[in-house]
């Protein structure tokens, strides 16, 4: 199948609106406040989240003797980390309203974006980030993959004919550039601007749109994870075996086997489970 170029300066991008329990959130994360009074009233907001949350308090993940009933209860057994990204995969859910064409290309890109989020998330946990990083990592990994829903979006027919194209289940930022003059990696950073998202998350998703010459320090290390995370996602989704890609740059961030391995391990679970559409 051939897929007509489309020129780049005639691409109209355009960004899906952002739900609102989402940007509520992001504000919560980006005020550094985690008060759980706040969080308990977005949750209660919004009946899918309520549920979902429920349903992980009273999984067998916990263990639990007594049935979680309450939302305030399962908000404060669950913690901030993951009711807020529960909240924001909600929100995430809710998007795909705005795209009706393309679902099983759609479907792979929130598939993917959840893979990436919680894989961002749980190696922040194995590095021992601080709160303040780690409480953005879902978001950042999640909306660093959702470039491609921008970009599904802008132009549904040429994306969708580039995805059927190709072998991977996703295409690759080298080849979205090629046709669209985007890449799913800018796009999401100027989407995260757009959706005026915390400049913390702007700047790593900046920084996860070229790691060459970027300094060390806490931000290169997320913005590594993304990428590690958008690369293992596109593995899973293919069924072949997890493995970091060779020419990912992880100077001044090195990475050992086991904090991948447990966060990938975690992420498929998730993603496969959690993350149901």
């Amino acid at each position: 199948m051939s897929t007509r170029a489309v020129e780049p300066e005639l691409l109209d991008v355009s960004f899906p609106t952002l739900p609102s329990r989402i940007e509520e959130v992001e504000e919560l994360i980006a005020s550094g406040q985690t008060d759980p009074a706040q969080l308990i009233d977005i949750v209660k907001h919004c009946p899918s989240a309520s549920l979902n949350i429920l349903r992980r308090a009273n999984s067998a993940y916990y263990g639990l003797r007594h049935e979680v009933e309450s939302v305030g209860q399962a908000v404060r057994l669950l913690g901030f980390i993951e009711v807020t990204s529960i909240v924001i995969l909600e929100g995430a859910n809710e998007m795909r309203e705005q795209l009706t064409n393309h679902t099983d290309l759609l479907d792979r890109i929130l598939y993917a974006s959840i893979f990436t989020g919680r894989f961002t998330q749980q190696l922040a946990r194995q590095l021992d980030l601080d709160d303040a990083w780690t409480h953005l990592a879902f978001s950042v990994g999640l909306i660093h993959m959702m470039g491609r829903l921008v970009l599904l979006y802008s132009a549904p027919d040429p994306y969708g004919a580039l995805a059927a194209e190709k072998d991977a289940p996703l295409p690759e930022a080298d080849e979205e550039h090629r046709l669209l003059g985007e890449s799913h990696r800018a796009l999401a950073l100027q989407a995260s601007r757009h959706w005026n998202l915390s400049d913390r998350v702007c700047s790593i998703l900046d920084t996860a749109i070229d790691l060459a010459g970027r300094p060390a320090g806490r931000q290169r290390t997320l913005a590594v994870a993304v990428r590690a995370g958008s690369a293992l996602a596109l593995q899973d989704l293919a069924g072949a075996p997890l493995a970091l890609p060779q020419d990912l740059s992880t100077a001044n961030t090195p990475l050992s086997d086991e904090p991948v391995a447990l966060a990938a391990e975690d992420a498929t679970d998730y993603a496969a489970n959690l993350g149901i559409f």
